[in-house]
């Protein structure tokens, strides 16, 4: 029972990590910046091993766009070698750089394009998690304009529904 439990909270922080880059790659600017120089079509993935959760990204044009649940095709994968491993930096327990030290996650795919993902990741979960957490979890929290607050809450707000609308296309 405690083994789903933990799933099923990977899974939707999976999720809220998905539809987060979508949104903030639709009105961040510096996340478009981050990205700018990567190939269009570039598709990556976050997940847990055996078979556990996963989500795929892809980058097309000037945004990342999801692709939903599941390991798809992809170049690169960031994988967490287990749930409990996953639990920790999914839930802002841990920073990413923590988890790889400590060989909870693992890498398949291009060191510098996986730096510029995390990079990407870190800008996303900027929007998604209090400052607070972001205390503990990254090495120096970014210092966020007006604008980029506006932006956080707005993220927020509208992530229940993003999160619905993507349950509700995994459904159909």
């Amino acid at each position: 029972m405690r083994y789903r439990i933990k799933r099923a909270i990977v899974r939707t922080s999976l999720l809220a990590l998905g539809v987060g880059f979508e949104t903030v790659s639709k009105h961040d600017r510096d996340l478009k910046a981050e990205i700018a120089d990567w190939e269009d079509g570039r598709v990556f993935s976050v997940g847990v091993l055996p078979d556990g959760p996963s989500v795929t990204l892809r980058k097309s044009g000037d945004r990342i766009q999801y692709l939903g649940q599941g390991d798809g095709p992809s170049r690169q994968r960031v994988l967490f070698k287990n749930v409990d491993a996953a639990l920790l930096p999914l839930t802002g327990q841990m920073g990413s750089h923590t988890a790889f030290v400590q060989h909870r996650a693992i890498l398949h795919g291009n060191v510098a394009e996986a730096m510029q993902a995390s990079r990407a990741m870190d800008m996303v979960q900027t929007y998604l998690m209090p400052g607070f957490v972001l205390k503990r979890t990254m090495k120096r929290p970014p210092k966020l304009t007006l604008r980029q607050y506006v932006l956080k809450a707005w993220v927020l707000s509208t992530l229940a529904f993003g999160l619905l609308a993507c349950l509700r296309r995994r459904a159909e």
